[in-house]
């Protein structure tokens, strides 16, 4: 067979089980990948529109709607009508929000880093340039 797609399962299969010891770290944690994504997206960037929030973890707006009406009925955020335009909410974490995620974040942190800490550091830069690489160009197909 010529040129074989062998990157591309290669590449599949490491998803999938990157996938899984996601949702494997998350299990007990009372929050799915999708409200955990969210969080950290709030966490680091403080507030964000819903649209932002939606451009940045690359959730579909349908699936973020559920998203947020979880997170907000369990008191981890708050949104609030943007003054100069009241149909934009601004999205932010609540104290206790913030705090859950701290928790779950920092064993989440440790049970993922222990399954990259397979490659060394040099390894990891290679690792990220390639996947950059490769995203930017199948970008360019679109």
């Amino acid at each position: 067979m010529k040129n074989e797609l062998k990157s591309l399962i290669i590449l599949f299969k490491a998803y999938h089980s990157i996938e899984k010891a996601v949702k494997h770290s998350l299990a007990h944690t009372g929050i799915n990948v999708n409200e955990f994504t969210a969080m950290e997206a709030l966490y680091v960037k403080g507030s964000l529109t819903t649209q932002e929030l939606i451009d940045t973890v690359l959730i579909p707006n349908s699936s973020m709607t559920y998203v947020l009406e979880r997170l907000n009925e369990k008191a981890y955020l708050v949104k609030n009508k943007k003054e100069s335009d009241k149909r934009i909410q601004i999205i932010v974490l609540t104290a206790l929000g913030t705090r859950v995620f701290e928790e779950i974040y920092e064993k989440h942190f440790s049970y993922m880093r222990s399954i990259f800490d397979v490659l060394d550091k040099e390894e990891e830069q290679q690792l990220h340039y390639l996947l950059k690489k490769i995203g930017k160009k199948s970008g360019d197909k679109e």
